[in-house]
């Protein structure tokens, strides 16, 4: 009986214990499912944020393995530039204005040399300068979020999806993390700049305009835009001088320290004299002279100069045309984007001494123009392919059929396309009436 008894105690106390094992699993099991189930809700509520958040992350990993590189500006300017201000002191250098940049852009190296990053074989220096152009790169994408989330009130999957375009188009990768370059900085200014035009804040965009002025002369690309603007009464005069002024008051730094008033205001007369070439591994019409013209005395003091004026002229007649189109219609949102991404375009094709980053703004523009009419998806296509096609041939001494002429060309026709395709599209009769920019704009 006794054993019995034992026996009962014990298979009541197993069965207790398993009876408690399976309420703790079913306890475990329950917060689990609850648990995934509050995960599943987040994602579902925020997978926007989380997919912006995750796209970032990889775009600063795809950027790192690239910051070594010593690209040959870097190596022949960059590098000597801030090593001068190490040696011989900041207020000397920025007053002797060595260096064909503007001072504004000398005022970032400035500030390295201030803290006396190391240069030479260490990397120190190249990283920081590397970063700053990639910081740029990131805001550049937050205007194309803006734009498109909150001005043209765009969905989530467009707007995703320019991002994505925005953070890893080849050009823009290779620009900042990979050459060293620093378009994005002027770029981003530029883009603020039609951002600020597209909810009408005009003195704000000109400000925008003039801090992009500051740092590089391509930023004049974007001049023709708000003279169309002007014309049809979508932007004020008195604002065109502010963009003169805001350049003015960049300058002070630098003529405190010694630097003339001329000086600083002939830095772009210096560059557009420094390279006496046709142009360098720009995709545009000259791609398909490049074989028969070189650089001689005809084509310093003749043919340059003469495709200087008449590329002003395709510019200019472009602009009248833009102006006709629309002076008896409403300008929209989408109009102006188009318009800036237009002459982001146009003005590096036709004119001579375009650089192969010189498209880099109608890379961004084109971007904008993609959230605008996601629909039109081959049209930045064709624009970022062929800007790629001169980086392949500076960068990485690669070309298309193994010819450098024939890679240029093949470029030079694909950036055509896509110009001619964004004139149709722009210029064409459209019968479906658009809202207004002040509708928009609500």
């Amino acid at each position: 009986m006794e054993n019995e008894k034992v026996e009962n105690v014990s298979n009541e106390t197993n069965n207790h214990q398993e009876e408690n094992k399976k309420n703790f699993l079913n306890v475990v099991n329950d917060t689990l499912i609850s648990i995934g189930n509050v995960v599943i809700d987040f994602i579902k509520k925020y997978w926007f944020y989380i997919a912006i958040a995750i796209v970032i992350a990889l775009a600063i990993l795809a950027r790192v393995p690239l910051y070594t590189k010593r690209a040959g500006d870097y190596n022949t300017f960059l590098s000597k530039w801030y090593q001068d201000m190490v040696d011989n002191g900041i207020a000397q250098f920025l007053a002797k204005g060595d260096g064909d940049y503007t001072p504004t852009y000398m005022y970032i190296l400035a500030i390295f040399a201030v803290f006396k990053l190391p240069a030479g074989e260490s990397d120190t220096f190249l990283f920081a300068l590397k970063t700053v152009s990639v910081v740029f790169e990131f805001l550049t994408a937050g205007i194309v979020f803006v734009t498109s989330k909150f001005i043209l009130k765009k969905n989530n999957v467009i707007t995703f999806a320019g991002i994505c375009v925005a953070l890893f188009a080849p050009t823009i990768v290779f620009n900042g993390a990979f050459w060293g370059q620093c378009d994005s900085i002027f770029v981003f200014f530029v883009a603020l700049s039609v951002m600020l035009l597209l909810i009408d804040k005009q003195l704000f965009a000109s400000i925008a305009f003039g801090v992009a002025f500051s740092f590089k002369l391509q930023s004049i690309f974007f001049l023709p835009v708000l003279g169309i603007l002007f014309l049809l009464k979508k932007y004020k005069f008195r604002y065109f001088f502010v963009i003169p002024i805001v350049y003015i008051i960049i300058m002070i730094p630098a003529m405190i320290c010694g630097r003339s008033f001329a000086s600083c205001m002939g830095v772009y007369f210096n560059q557009a004299d420094e390279y006496p070439y046709l142009f360098m591994n720009a995709p545009n019409i000259y791609a398909y002279v490049y074989k028969t013209i070189t650089t001689n005395i005809s084509v310093r003091t003749h043919l340059v100069p003469a495709a200087t004026w008449i590329g002003l002229s395709v510019i200019g007649i472009t602009a009248v045309f833009a102006f006709v189109r629309f002076k008896d219609e409403e300008i929209t949102l989408d109009r102006i984007i188009a318009i800036a991404y237009l002459f982001a375009v146009l003005a590096p094709y036709v004119l001579p001494k375009m650089h192969d980053r010189y498209f880099y703004l109608a890379d961004v523009m084109a971007i904008l123009y993609l959230i605008s009419k996601p629909k039109k998806w081959y049209i930045p296509s064709l624009t970022l392919a062929a800007s790629f096609t001169g980086y392949i041939v500076y960068l990485f001494n690669t070309y298309i059929l193994d010819d450098r002429h024939i890679n240029l060309r093949i470029g030079a026709t694909i950036m055509l396309a896509g110009l001619i395709l964004l004139m149709i599209d722009i210029f064409k009769r459209d019968n479906k009436p658009e809202e207004s920019l002040q509708a928009q704009a609500q």
